[in-house]
């Protein structure tokens, strides 16, 4: 909540708090207690109703536009639902919690929302505070989906690093396909020749994506490795707080919209996650 009102207020824009009763919460404890099972339904509404109001009128006091809304249902459900009926720009939920090892667990609720929302979905780690280092991760590839994918994760990071002030470093993965298979094939010069170019070609396409936008402002960084292994580690290392990073929006697949790689990375890291979807009916 914390998180949302800071931006809300930097932003001006309105903010919806969704609160979701579980269906479990007022099921009948019998088939002859309709009537009891009926009001508990309803005094478990009013109640946590009650209870967002309150929340909501301390954010009112400071001038934000904060409407509420309580519904039954799974919340994930009830999330898309409302995103795609009154087209949202943000989702922001809390996390469950961490790990003994430290690292964010988001739950099955923000899993199935990385998975499946169409906007922006940020899910805070931490104590909600705005973010003070930022990592986009980005596949610089000139091939269409790659770049538009890259253009919009770099355009929320800004955005982000805009309301924030933070720091932002965009990091691309690399690594060349197939290398350790082609030490059978290849003498030492050609491989290490074919693992050179495959990272030039890789650092060009990074360079000539951030001087297509703010060169001045914006860092790039390689790390050798698959993407779902390096990551995580550069970002712990770093003591990343927010890692925008792009879903894969796979049209044919209805549901599919995070990706193996992407989430791999996620359950690895200590931050928060801002996931960025393609453009609805992108090729």
């Amino acid at each position: 909540m914390a998180l949302a009102s800071e931006l809300a207020r930097r932003t001006g824009a309105s903010l919806t708090l969704l609160r979701a009763l579980e269906e479990s919460l007022g099921r009948e404890l019998s088939p002859d207690a309709e009537l009891q099972g009926r009001s508990l339904r309803e005094l478990l509404l009013s109640t946590e109703t009650r209870r967002v109001e309150e929340i909501a009128e301390r954010a009112r006091a400071s001038g934000l536009d904060v409407s509420v809304e309580v519904a039954w249902g799974v919340a994930w459900e009830l999330v898309l639902d409302r995103v795609e009926r009154d087209d949202y720009d943000l989702v922001i939920k809390p996390a469950s919690g961490l790990s003994r090892e430290g690292v964010v667990f988001f739950g099955s609720t923000a899993l199935h929302l990385f998975r499946r929302c169409p906007c922006p979905i940020w899910i805070v780690g931490d104590d909600g505070r705005l973010p003070t280092r930022i990592m986009a991760a980005v596949d610089p590839t000139r091939t269409p989906r790659p770049r538009a994918s890259a253009q919009r994760i770099l355009s929320w990071a800004e955005r982000v690093q805009d309301w924030s002030q933070a720091e932002l470093e965009v990091v691309t993965a690399w690594h060349a396909a197939g290398a350790e298979l082609l030490r059978e094939s290849l003498d030492e010069r050609e491989l290490k020749e074919y693992v050179q170019s495959t990272h030039d070609r890789v650092e060009a396409d990074l360079e000539q994506l951030i001087s297509s936008r703010s060169p001045d402002t914006l860092q790039g960084r390689l790390v050798e490795g698959p993407a779902d292994e390096v990551l995580p580690r550069v970002a712990n290392e770093r003591s990343v707080d927010l890692i925008v990073m792009g879903t894969r929006g796979r049209q044919d697949r209805v549901g599919d919209f995070l990706g193996e790689t992407a989430e791999t990375l996620i359950r690895q890291v200590r931050s928060s996650v801002l996931t960025i979807p393609p453009e609805t009916g992108a090729e």
